[in-house]
């Protein structure tokens, strides 16, 4: 599988996870877990960003630009997401604010993933996406 589907499908996790935390709220047991899954899926994936996708744009000059502008932005985001998680990870706060945040985060992460999938994955598949089968 390419790293852009894995990160495609992360995406779409991620967005399942928290369309089911906005239907259920943080009230029970089970909204508690998917703020946790959705904290872990959101982690991994930054992971695999940072390590796999960045470091592959930046190193070719076609799209170094491109990855450090994108690589910067997450960096001034990703504070802002991980304090939403660790705001919540209690699950006593107040429904209308957690609404509110959660329908915030949701804006920002849909506008994200959006800009992610449109210009920077295709970005990487058209400049560094090894062509052909693994070496063996």
């Amino acid at each position: 599988m390419r790293l852009t589907d894995v990160l495609r499908d992360q995406h779409a996790q991620l967005r399942a996870l928290l369309d089911e935390l906005q239907r259920l709220g943080l009230a029970g047991s089970e909204g508690r877990e998917r703020l946790h899954k959705a904290r872990h899926a959101m982690l991994a994936h930054l992971h695999l960003e940072d390590n796999r996708l960045y470091p592959a744009l930046q190193a070719h000059p076609s799209t170094a630009g491109l990855a450090r502008r994108y690589a910067g932005e997450m960096q001034q985001l990703t504070p802002a997401l991980l304090a939403f998680f660790d705001t919540y990870h209690e699950g006593d706060a107040d429904p209308q604010a957690f609404s509110r945040s959660l329908a915030q985060l949701l804006a920002v992460l849909q506008q994200r993933i959006g800009r992610e999938e449109s210009r920077l994955y295709p970005a990487y598949e058209a400049h560094c996406e090894p062509i052909g089968p693994p070496p063996t």
